[in-house]
């Protein structure tokens, strides 16, 4: 249903478009005719086409002025890219399964979906500086390129490499989708607008997540497991169409060195601390592997600070994240991204493996986490132009830690999952206003020029903010259940899968149960923990409200 109002959604203004030209027509050949004149008129009088103009003159602009259908074909053009990234991961997860039955590489499992986050999480960066550099719309349409591209290859493989490979290039390619389509939205909207936008993509992204197990599940029994990275084709070429047709950069005065010793630095930072939290490989866990790829990390990290505060142009400028309208909303950032992964993880699991539900109640309990986020954005909208940007996120992270408190209290008296689902909802009402915040506080705080430095950033540290803080809350978790996991060990052999819990003793699932219960209890400790340190930050921003009316003109300029 999703796919289906994005694509109706761009064939309305499709043809309102169609309507427009037609009727506009003659005006536009009229504007042909006198330019074409124009031109004649100064290769017949050289000085004439010498005259400068003085900074108080505006310059004749012969093109059409934008029009308001414009900016809602890019913005559909946009939905479609965000279709396409955000059903991918679920799409492919439903599948793997079938994957590995016919490719016969199970060893090799994780790295489909852990070199997909990776190439992903370390492009962001880059996209985010090449957007400045080079413009937006080269830089989407080439990622978009290189997705689907990638997407083809992924269907053809015929071995784990190959699919581990493709799948490496789609993150790659997946990487420019989220953080130069926030930085477009930031170039075509002014400030009150992109809070209102921001709520329609919110339900766009989590519609298009929810749907894709059961589309991905559909494929696969009707037409195979090659078919479904086929999906997200149509969406690609379409969105590659409009914005060719639609979109035009205006650019500014910018540089175009991309600091290229600090994205290799940063990526090689990144890379090490996924691997080392993740436990990439099947020796991921042992001392002889952490210890090397820990210092890797500590190495990278301290040469890319040192080369940043010395680069002429860097890939991520201290003086910028140094700066109080942005450090805090980068901060925050992290704490935000350990709070909304450590639910999507750890909750399902909880009600699994805790209460004893299945694969549905566990979807049942975190679902209303992404309708009450979308709600929260339509609602936080006008709050964060009135309020500014301090007071809304506020609102958000106490809500969120709100929500926590009601998780950890729900996990010690073992209340049941319509308890949980409530004080879920309430987290992920707090989700919207908190995420919106910390975007727009620091799109706001700089100019077209390094906003797409400023977007991407906000998507880096909030999405290896979530994969570190899984990883710790993790071994957390397993730290905490050892003991009761090798005791158990030989009456079950593996205690955390559902399939094996219910086929058990009544007796052994309730001790399973409170194993799980128990090391749950404090990994959310560890959660609210986390979101309680995000109030703190959140306060340190600054409370400053910005004019909403403030990038209009830049907004206009943006399209045409």
């Amino acid at each position: 249903m999703a796919c289906l109002a994005v694509v109706i959604g761009i064939l309305r203004p499709m043809a309102a478009g169609v309507q427009e030209l037609i009727h506009t027509l003659p005006a536009r050949v009229q504007r042909l005719l006198s330019l074409l004149h124009l031109m004649s008129t100064q290769s017949a009088n050289p000085a004439a086409a010498m005259i400068p103009v003085s900074d108080d003159v505006a310059p004749v602009d012969y093109g059409h002025p934008p029009t308001p259908i414009d900016r809602r074909f890019v913005t559909a053009a946009l939905m479609l890219v965000m279709v396409l990234a955000s059903m991918e991961m679920t799409v492919t997860s439903t599948a793997m399964p079938t994957i590995i039955g016919d490719l016969h590489g199970l060893q090799h499992y994780s790295w489909v979906a852990s070199i997909y986050l990776l190439a992903c999480t370390v492009s962001m960066p880059l996209y985010g500086r090449l957007a400045d550099a080079w413009g937006r719309k080269r830089v989407i349409l080439g990622a978009i390129l290189i997705f689907s591209v990638s997407s083809l290859a992924a269907a053809a493989a015929r071995s784990m490499g190959q699919l581990i490979v493709f799948r490496g290039l789609q993150g790659l390619g997946a990487g420019g989708v989220m953080p130069v389509v926030l930085t477009i939205l930031g170039d075509i909207f002014t400030l009150k607008e992109r809070a209102k936008i921001q709520g329609f993509f919110s339900i766009i992204w989590g519609s298009a997540s929810l749907a894709g197990p059961a589309l991905g599940a559909a494929l696969v029994r009707a037409l195979g497991w090659r078919s479904i990275f086929f999906v997200n084709l149509p969406f690609g070429l379409i969105a590659i169409l409009v914005l060719i047709w639609k979109y035009h950069d205006q650019e500014k005065p910018h540089s175009t060195d991309l600091d290229l010793p600090g994205v290799a630095s940063l990526a090689v930072a990144c890379s090490a601390l996924l691997m080392l939290v993740s436990g990439l490989g099947p020796q991921g866990s042992r001392v002889s592997v952490a210890v090397p790829l820990a210092a890797v990390a500590v190495v990278a990290s301290i040469f890319f600070i040192w080369h940043e505060r010395r680069a002429a142009n860097p890939i991520m400028p201290p003086a910028l994240m140094m700066r109080r309208a942005i450090g805090p909303s980068m901060i925050a950032s992290v704490l935000f991204g350990v709070c909304f992964l450590g639910l999507d993880t750890y909750v399902p699991l909880y009600v699994q493996g805790g209460l004893g539900g299945g694969v549905e109640a566990a979807a049942r309990v975190v679902t209303p986490v992404m309708f009450t986020w979308a709600l929260s954005s339509f609602i936080a909208a006008p709050l964060l132009v009135r309020w500014g940007f301090r007071k809304t996120a506020f609102t958000g992270s106490v809500l969120i830690a709100v929500g926590f408190v009601g998780l950890f209290i729900c996990t010690i008296t073992h209340a049941n999952l319509w308890a949980v689902t409530g004080v879920l909802a309430v987290t992920g009402m707090g989700f919207g206003p908190a995420s919106m915040s910390y975007l727009l506080a620091a799109q706001d705080a700089v100019a077209w020029q390094q906003r797409g430095i400023i977007t991407s950033s906000v998507s880096f540290f909030r999405t290896i903010g979530g994969a570190v803080g899984i990883g710790v809350l993790g071994a957390i978790f397993n730290l905490l259940i050892r003991p009761d996991l090798n005791r158990l060990h030989h009456l079950v052999d593996n205690p955390l899968d559902p399939k094996v819990l219910a086929k058990i003793s009544p007796a052994l699932q309730a001790d399973v149960q409170r194993m799980i219960s128990h090391g749950a209890i404090w990994v959310f400790a560890g959660m609210l923990a986390t979101a309680l340190l995000q109030i703190a930050v959140t306060l340190m921003m600054s409370g400053k409200k910005a004019d909403h009316r403030a990038g209009a003109g830049e907004a206009m300029e943006a399209v045409g």
